[in-house]
C-alpha cells in the first residue's frame, strides 16, 4: 500500500473529474466555484463539520449551529461575495429536542446577521457501528452573488501580503481546552473558536481591489501557501507584523507563533494586493475598525520565507492542519 494521500491530494487525484460544465466555472482549488448563469454569478461553497472533529464533543449546540454557517459564509467572504442563501445537510444519531432548538438558534442569528437564507436540504440519521459512537455531521452548501470574484490565482510579485484580525486565538484556545496548554482557557480565546466572524463586508470591499484571496481555516502557512501555489509565485512573510489579541499576548513567544502561523479554525482573510492601494487599505481599516496588517511581500522566486524584521530567514518547523496527515 503506498503512502495515503493527504486532503488536499485526494481533491486533485480523485475528484477533479474533467466532466465539462453547461455553466462555466474557474475550476476545482479555490475558497468557492463561481458560476456564470446567464447575466448573473454566483459564488458556491460546502463545508462540512462533524462533532469530534470540528467541535469538541460538549460544545454548545447554539455555537455549533452558529459556527457551521460562519465558516461558509467565511469562504463567500474570500470570494468577494455576497451571500444569498444555503442549504443544509444535517445528520444525527437521534432527534434530541433541546439540542434541535439550541443549534436552530444558533444557525438563525448567523443567517440573520449575514441576510443569508435557507432554501433547503435534507436529515438523516447516523448509525452507531459496535463501540463507535455516530457523530453529528453538518454540511452547508452556500450561495452568493459576486461580480468578478476573488480568486487564489492572482498574487503577482511586488503585491503586499495582508491578514484581517487577530490570529492564532481559536487554536489557542483548543490547545488550552484540551489540556495541551497548563492553564483556564480565556473567554476572549473561547469566543474566537466558538463564533467566528466571516469578514463578509471585508471580502466586499477588497473584491474590486486584491489581487488573490483565501479565508484562514488551516493556518496561515498552509492558506497563503494555497495562494502561492495557484498564483505562481513565493513569499517573504514577516510573522512579527502580525496584530496579536491581548490574551494571545500573555502565551509565550514560541506557542504564540504556532498558533499564529499554523492554527486554523480563525476565519480571517489572507490576502494579496499591489502596494499603490495600501492607501485604501489603511482607509478601510480605520474607517471599518478593523485590524489589517501588512505581514510580507509577493516575490517571483517560488518558495515561503519566515523572516525576523531585518529580512534574515529564521527556521519554521511549523504546519497547517491537513484531516488525513
Amino acid at each position: 500500500m503506498g503512502e495515503r494521500p493527504s486532503e488536499f491530494e485526494i481533491i486533485e487525484r480523485y475528484f477533479s473529474l474533467g466532466v465539462p460544465s453547461a455553466w462555466p466555472s474557474q475550476g476545482i482549488g479555490d475558497d468557492c466555484a463561481f458560476l456564470d448563469i446567464g447575466a448573473t454569478r454566483v459564488a458556491v461553497t460546502t463545508d462540512t463539520s462533524a462533532i469530534g472533529t470540528h467541535y469538541l464533543p460538549d460544545a454548545d449546540p447554539w455555537t455549533v449551529g452558529y459556527k457551521a454557517l460562519a465558516v461558509n459564509l467565511s469562504d463567500l467572504a474570500a470570494a468577494g461575495s455576497t451571500p444569498r442563501a444555503f442549504f443544509l445537510a444535517l445528520s444525527l444519531p437521534q432527534s434530541d429536542p433541546d439540542w434541535l432548538e439550541r443549534f436552530s438558534a444558533g444557525l438563525k442569528l448567523a443567517a440573520s446577521r449575514y441576510h443569508c437564507a435557507l432554501l433547503g436540504g435534507d436529515t438523516t440519521k447516523t448509525v452507531r457501528i459496535g463501540d463507535q459512537c455516530a457523530p453529528a455531521v453538518i454540511t452547508i452548501t452556500a450561495l452568493g452573488e459576486v461580480k468578478k470574484g476573488l480568486t487564489r490565482g492572482g498574487a503577482r510579485p511586488g503585491d503586499d501580503i495582508w491578514v484581517s484580525g487577530t490570529i492564532g486565538d481559536a487554536y489557542a484556545a483548543l490547545m488550552f481546552r484540551t489540556g495541551q496548554w497548563a492553564g483556564t482557557c480565556p473567554a476572549e480565546l473561547a469566543r474566537r473558536m466558538d463564533c467566528p466572524t466571516p469578514r463578509v463586508e471585508l471580502g466586499e470591499f477588497l473584491e474590486p481591489l486584491a489581487s488573490a484571496c483565501a479565508d484562514i481555516s488551516d493556518g496561515l502557512l498552509q492558506d497563503l501557501g494555497h495562494i502561492l501555489k495557484r498564483s505562481g509565485v513565493g513569499a517573504r512573510l514577516y510573522p512579527e507584523a502580525l496584530a496579536v489579541s491581548d490574551a494571545l499576548a500573555q502565551v509565550p513567544h514560541e506557542r504564540r507563533l504556532q498558533a499564529q502561523l499554523a492554527g486554523g479554525d480563525d476565519y480571517e482573510l489572507v490576502f494579496t494586493a499591489p502596494e499603490a492601494l495600501r492607501p485604501d487599505i489603511v482607509a478601510y481599516a480605520v474607517r471599518s475598525r478593523l485590524s489589517l496588517s501588512r505581514i510580507g511581500k509577493i516575490v517571483s522566486e517560488k518558495n515561503l520565507l519566515v523572516c525576523k524584521p531585518d529580512g534574515t530567514p529564521i527556521p519554521c518547523r511549523f504546519a497547517g492542519f491537513d484531516h488525513f496527515r
